[in-house]
């Protein structure tokens, strides 16, 4: 199999191939910035002797770990327990996404978890980040995941790798790759279907399990367990599909494949019963009573260790939730982990550290059980013991000190770690230009695929980012209506560029008719927001215009519908490539500060002067809908609805002196001239709206709830 070069058009698919996110930027030497000159031959001899320098460091570094450990190591079971090099061992581990975090940072992260007390890192792999075309595969950057395995090895921390192919954890189709959707029928996905399992082979057999094998514990690295699947209790039955991916495994690693086990949930009987093998260990998945639940997994596997596998210790946010931000007391979470270590089992906390899902192949989504479509928000701090900005918070704390008592190392308490440097507050950023989406769309897009009816982004080669669908309709007493869920994920509706309004996915009735006053050009770009990624709902999740009479006139009421057809169709990746292109000299300066401009999708650029790069905040008050960049590296979606307010921008991102900021705004307000344009500012702290309760009115319930504790 031939690895694909890392080449901007196939991977801007999933997000920015920005060198911010390149692990070892020094290997590569220096950039210039926009407008410098380039480094002169004597820096770039500097650079690579430092480049060099810090390699070896880091080789030896690996090395005297690697020479440290038995190269034979290997986890084991003996009755009810782990064993780990002879000894009984009781794993305490903390999640980390290493893909929501950019390579400068993980060390930072990893090494607070080390300071937590923890022995091991539980870490899932994204097939979709991985493998963003069928037979394109990305290994840099953040998807550095060799990198990211060498720093747990130096740091002497084992790992749980969590391959897949299905992940969940809340990201874009649950780790899955869009082009399953592509063809007219779908590939029948986490099935023993042949086509699925080929797809698998080629990611696992192919790609992933031998670029990982140095780092099996059998080869003296960290990878001491691996899961196979995920949650599939909660998806289906068929336990062929189950023994063909640990076959995979076995087969492709051998004699060093390490222990293998599943992970669901207890809350049924089922789910653990179809959820895994009887040659495999079972873990738990639950986040409280681990009195009722521990039980629950015995029941289930009468033998072998206890594990829960993910305590969820806080829980994700949507886009629009009416409770604000998640909560859940650190004290709760503290007395909940004792009584897991009292019970015997071994504990993974979920998550330890959430991080950012940056761009668009990042956040996923639910569908609720009244059947509206949940998207999770851009920052998946998920109330980890890490924050989104990777800060100790009160429940690491509050952790530490039981990981303290019940390793009898009170010396964990005496670490402290200094908050990060943040960026300064700013008065409002001056705008340097701004487009309309009219203005823009030659440099956005190619020639548009052409088709009597619409069809899904998959279907025209989309994955991530929006797509443009173009029609002429005649004038019409009838309205223009648009079917039940066919909007995949919020659309602005134009008429000769005028917008007629905007339609979410969960909308209704009338919220999706609207009356054409004249003939012309239609246009309905569709913003794609993140696929579903738990539950049957996976099967259907293709994005932008779904289904051959979704755009219609007419209504039941009205006669026969009428089905709006001869569609161009415009695929906009909105990737940093495409984006590098934009037309601003057509209207920036005084031009852009002074122009009135109408209601809809509109481009703005900043300019945000830097002194010493530091983490900080973007605040969006003004715009309504869209995405932001920093320097080209795209900080993910924001949304006013809330309850996330504000877009996280890590410090690598940034550099001293004048930083690019590109916001896109799906629905920007209509502007006079006398009116000044919207603009973002900085901000140190993250900002969260409390949704319909007043603020600090779950923190209040939490106190309530530890007085009835006490008195209990």
């Amino acid at each position: 199999m031939l690895v694909a070069s890392r080449a901007s058009a196939s991977l801007q698919r999933h997000g920015s191939t920005s060198r911010f996110l390149r692990p070892r930027p020094l290997r590569r030497g220096v950039r210039p910035q926009r407008g410098q000159p380039g480094p002169s031959p004597a820096l770039c001899a500097l650079c690579g002797f430092a480049a060099l320098a810090v390699h070896t460091r880091q080789k030896r570094r690996l090395e005297a770990a690697r020479a440290s450990v038995d190269a034979s190591r290997r986890l084991e079971i003996r009755g009810d327990d782990f064993v780990l090099d002879g000894q009984v061992h009781r794993i305490i581990s903390g999640s980390v996404s290493y893909f929501r975090v950019l390579p400068p940072q993980w060390r930072d992260r990893m090494e607070k978890l080390k300071a937590l007390g923890c022995n091991a890192a539980e870490v899932y792999v994204p097939w979709n980040l991985h493998e963003p075309e069928p037979g394109s595969f990305d290994f840099e950057g953040r998807c550095d995941l060799p990198a990211f395995l060498e720093l747990c090895q130096e740091l002497q921390l084992d790992v749980l790798l969590r391959p897949g192919p299905y992940i969940c954890a809340e990201w874009d189709f649950g780790g899955l790759p869009w082009w399953l959707l592509r063809n007219p029928d779908p590939v029948p996905l986490r099935s023993s279907d042949p086509k699925f399992l080929e797809a698998v082979e080629r990611w696992w057999c192919g790609q992933l399990l031998p670029r990982i094998r140095p780092y099996l514990a059998a080869n003296g690295g960290s990878i001491i367990a691996m899961q196979v699947e995920n949650e599939y209790g909660y998806w289906g039955i068929d336990p062929d599909y189950l023994e063909k991916l640990r076959s995979m495994m076995l087969d492709t690693l051998g004699s060093e494949c390490p222990l293998l086990f599943t992970s669901d949930g207890t809350f049924w009987p089922d789910l653990q019963a179809n959820g895994g093998l009887d040659s495999m260990l079972r873990t738990a998945n639950f986040g409280s009573e681990p009195n009722q639940r521990l039980p629950e997994l015995r029941v289930a596997q009468p033998r072998g260790p206890l594990c829960n596998m993910e305590f969820w210790i806080g829980w994700f946010d949507a886009w629009g939730a009416l409770t604000g931000k998640s909560f859940r007391d650190p004290k709760d979470v503290a007395r909940t982990l004792r009584g897991i270590l009292d019970a015997g089992a071994s504990v993974n906390f979920f998550v330890f550290h959430g991080g950012t899902s940056f761009g668009f192949c990042g956040p996923g989504g639910n569908v609720s059980q009244v059947g509206q479509y949940e998207p999770q928000v851009t920052s998946y701090d998920y109330g980890g013991l890490l924050d989104e900005a990777g800060e100790i918070t009160t429940k690491y704390l509050r952790c530490r000190e039981v990981l303290a008592d019940f390793l009898n190392q009170p010396e964990l308490l005496e670490r402290s770690f200094p908050k990060t440097r943040r960026l300064p507050e700013s008065p409002l950023l001056e705008i340097e230009a701004s487009l309309s989406l009219e203005q823009a769309l030659p440099c956005l897009a190619k020639d548009p695929v052409k088709s009597a009816v619409p069809l899904a982004a998959e279907q025209v080669g989309l994955g991530y980012g929006y797509i443009l669908y173009r029609s002429q309709i005649p004038a019409s007493d009838l309205p223009l209506t648009f079917g039940d869920d066919v909007i995949r994920d919020f659309a602005s509706v134009l008429l000769e560029g005028r917008v007629l309004g905007t339609i979410y996915r969960n909308d209704s009735g009338r919220s999706r008719e609207f009356q054409v006053p004249q003939a012309g050009r239609l246009e309905v770009l569709v913003e794609m927001m993140g696929r579903v990624n738990f539950g049957p709902a996976l099967l259907q999740e293709r994005k932008g215009l779904v289904g051959p009479g979704c755009v219609q006139l007419g209504t039941p009421f009205t006669g026969p519908l009428r089905a709006v057809l001869g569609w161009d169709i415009f695929a906009l990746p909105m990737d940093e490539e495409s984006l590098a292109q934009l037309p601003w000299d057509a209207c920036q300066g005084t031009a852009a500060r002074k122009s009135a401009w109408e209601r809809g999708p509109r481009f703005f650029r900043y300019s945000l002067h830097v002194q010493q790069p530091a983490d900080g905040f973007l605040a969006l008050e003004g715009f309504t809908k869209g995405f932001a960049c920093v320097n080209g590296f795209n900080l993910g979606r924001y949304w006013q609805v809330g309850p996330q307010q504000t877009l996280y921008i890590p410090h690598p991102v940034l550099r001293r002196g004048q930083n690019e900021v590109l916001v896109f705004d799906i629905d920007s307000p209509e502007l006079e001239e006398a009116q000044a344009p919207p603009a973002p500012r900085i901000v140190s702290e993250a900002i969260w709206s409390s949704g319909v309760l007043p603020r600090g009115a779950k923190e209040a319930a939490a106190k309530v709830s530890n007085l009835f504790h006490s008195w209990t």
